[in-house]
């Protein structure tokens, strides 16, 4: 998309951002890459400046130059952006056969879950053909602090965005087992990543337990969380233990099949 010096001050976007991201765009376009001067010309940019762009970003590695046709093209931390996005919102799919597995294993629903800044959102779920309604249905957003798979995707945020979410978020009670408290779900977090999994335990629906576990990408982050999610009936405390390390197994096949890295 070309946006012109008026779109950029009045989206507040730094010139040099737009600049850039344009070109990105312009280089998408063609797979035997662009000249300087077709690149220049596409974003309406003197030579010059384009050049120093060019320049800049191939140091960073986000287009690539060929010397012997002398051509830009998207470069590999680029397309590993895009990458990590897709796979990030195709995990439904991607994760299904590590799904239906563990759903066979432990007979109850199996969620995969990924946060925004402010929720948690189902993007895929398979549920045994006895059990007839999920809370997390696909594509709902649900409060980080009173989902298991919130609690997980929260817990291992890097600690700057952990400590500015709970700055600007008020923890709203759901039931009467809401965490509200914000020194109580700082323990609790911490206690999840120790423990290497989070519960639910009725914090987000009445009746409702839920575990769940952490998906790791290349880097070692945590980019999904993986859960199993019942009735109380269904999931007793004392089925709890049983259910984690099966679940555990699970979020590390599908860290593997992802090709993440386990946190240390």
């Amino acid at each position: 998309m070309l946006l012109d010096e008026e779109d950029g001050q009045r989206l507040g976007q730094v010139q040099s951002l737009v600049r850039a991201f344009g070109m990105l765009d312009e280089l998408a376009k063609h797979d035997a890459g662009c000249t300087l001067n077709q690149v220049a010309e596409a974003t309406r940019l003197p030579r010059s400046t384009a050049h120093r762009l060019l320049t800049t970003m191939n140091a960073l590695g986000y287009v690539d130059f060929n010397p012997s046709i002398n051509r830009w093209m998207i470069g590999l931390q680029a397309f590993s952006l895009g990458a990590t996005f897709v796979q990030m919102r195709d995990l439904g799919r991607v994760g299904r056969p590590i799904m239906r597995s563990l759903m066979f294993d432990a007979g109850e629903t199996v969620n995969i879950a990924i946060a925004d800044v402010e929720n948690v959102t189902c993007v895929g779920q398979v549920k045994p053909v006895n059990v007839e309604r999920a809370m997390a249905v696909p594509g709902r957003q649900l409060p980080m602090h009173t989902t298991a798979s919130g609690k997980v995707l929260l817990a291992y945020r890097e600690e700057q965005a952990r400590d500015a979410f709970l700055k600007s978020h008020d923890l709203r009670r759901r039931t009467a087992s809401t965490i509200v408290e914000k020194n109580a779900l700082v323990a609790q977090l911490k206690q999840v990543r120790a423990n290497g999994y989070a519960v639910d335990d009725q914090e987000n629906e009445l009746g409702t337990r839920c575990i769940a576990a952490p998906v790791f990408d290349r880097h070692g982050r945590v980019r999904a969380s993986l859960s199993i999610s019942g009735s109380i009936k269904r999931i007793p405390q004392d089925r709890l233990p049983a259910l984690v390390q099966t679940l555990a197994a699970a979020a590390q096949r599908m860290t593997s099949d992802i090709g993440g890295l386990l946190a240390a």
